[in-house]
């Protein structure tokens, strides 16, 4: 379970990190261009936020 902890710490920060850097990897990626497409990119970035904070604070909360 400690595994899976720490698992989702590092991709919560991960999320939180590409919402603020916006790396543009993320961004070329064809799944997330037809979900900006669908959401717009100000929805994509709400998105990003909502689950990183989702996943870093059940993160801390399995550790």
């Amino acid at each position: 379970m400690q595994y899976l902890a720490i698992f989702l710490i590092v991709y919560g920060i991960f999320l939180l990190a590409s919402f603020l850097f916006q790396f543009p990897f993320i961004y070329r990626m064809g799944k997330v261009k037809i979900m900006i497409k669908l959401m717009g990119k100000t929805g994509f970035n709400i998105t990003l936020i909502i689950l990183g904070l989702g996943f870093l604070i059940l993160g801390i909360f399995l550790y």
